[in-house]
């Protein structure tokens, strides 16, 4: 009776140290999945721009082949009449409405209220989300977009996402999901006021992960004058998760601040402990996409104007070869007409000598010779 008592006793407490070992082995191996999804975030959110090339390895469609930014060549775009124009609605807002402005390690940005529109130039109204900025230093100019291999001091982006899903994250992911307006930033000689909204709260977001709240504006004033005038192709996120969702709009014409307005956002802001700078993804390969121009390039003038060169200089040469003729022609007629005026001078003057010569001789018969006398010797 003992000995089963005392059997029953070893296997309960081997059940037990078998429950025991299990239970502490399943929370160890949770922990290390917790672990390795915190570090994977963490990853996640703390990409440089300084490793780009690292990018496709961590985040899958950053080695897509329809990312973006790219170099616009702009004698290879497609010029399509049919681009209609940007046309925003709600864009001036009161300056009741507070807008929150954050520096968040990449870059600045600006939150936007979702009562600002794009209602014309899609299929779909887009709603604003946010805007932000990409720069350089003064000595390297930190657009993302480029114009036949020409960077621009700097590039705006008003991101906003289609108004048939509930949000810009929902969005994000699909492929008709995101337009992006993007303009780009010169240096002039005054300093604009619109980007002084923005500009004159930079101290207050000077640190990474600061944010401030500024009073509303009219935001379609940091964006060019035209808005009939872009580029257009389909494209990507610049900056990881790179999701190739994007339909971007590029606009030819600049914005101008000053450049004492551009240092300040070149050298204010600070990720971590350095200096948010150069925050611009290298172009990308188009890998065959299409880029269309809603205006004739200047690529396409220039043939234009080459044309027209070339037909003047026909034009020219033609005339040259007229003037060339003519004055040929002329050469041969005053030669011709020198011959003839030579020639008739020649017979003229054969003529008067002879009859000079028969003057003489009939002068000569009339006269009698008489010896003369010594007196008149």
């Amino acid at each position: 009776m003992l000995g089963k008592v005392f059997l029953v006793f070893i296997l309960q407490t081997l059940l037990f140290l078998t429950i025991v070992v299990s239970s502490t082995s399943s929370s160890e191996e949770d922990s290390s999945v917790e672990k390795e999804s915190k570090e994977h975030h963490k990853g996640s959110h703390h990409w440089k721009y300084d490793d780009q090339e690292l990018w496709p390895s961590t985040f899958e469609h950053c080695s897509g082949k329809s990312q973006s930014p790219i170099n616009i060549e702009t004698g290879k775009t497609i010029y399509d009449s049919s681009l209609p124009a940007i046309v925003l609605e709600g864009y001036d807002l009161s300056d009741k409405a507070l807008l929150k402005l954050q520096n968040n390690g990449h870059t600045l940005q600006l939150n936007l209220p979702s009562t600002m529109h794009i209602v014309q130039g899609f299929d779909n109204m887009f709603i604003a989300a946010q805007l932000h900025f990409h720069w350089g230093t003064k000595e390297v100019p930190g657009s993302e977009h480029t114009i036949d291999n020409v960077h621009f001091p700097a590039e705006i982006h008003v991101v906003h996402y289609n108004s048939k899903y509930a949000s810009l994250q929902e969005a994000a992911t699909k492929p008709d999901g995101l337009a992006v307006l993007g303009g780009f930033i010169g240096i002039g000689l005054l300093e604009n006021e619109n980007y002084e909204n923005i500009l004159s709260s930079l101290t207050d977001v000077s640190l990474e992960e600061t944010n401030t709240e500024i009073p509303g504006f009219n935001v379609r004033h940091l964006l060019p004058p035209n808005l009939e005038r872009f580029y257009r192709y389909n494209g990507s996120l610049t900056t990881p998760p790179c999701f190739q969702t994007v339909n971007w709009t590029v606009f030819n014409d600049t914005i101008s601040v000053s450049r004492k307005q551009l240092a300040a956002l070149e050298d204010t802001l600070k990720a971590g402990q350095s200096l948010l700078s150069r925050n611009f993804r290298a172009a990308q390969l188009l890998h065959g996409r299409e880029v269309y121009s809603s205006f004739k390039t200047l690529e396409t003038t220039k043939v234009s104007e080459s044309t027209v060169s070339l037909v003047v200089q026909n034009n020219v040469k033609s005339c040259a070869t007229i003037t060339s003729l003519t004055g040929y022609i002329l050469a041969i007629a005053f030669g011709a007409l020198f011959a003839i005026t030579l020639l008739s001078f020649i017979i003229y003057a054969v003529q008067q000598r002879k009859k000079y010569s028969r003057f003489q001789k009939d002068s000569r018969q009339n006269v009698i010779y008489k010896p003369a006398t010594k007196e008149e010797a």
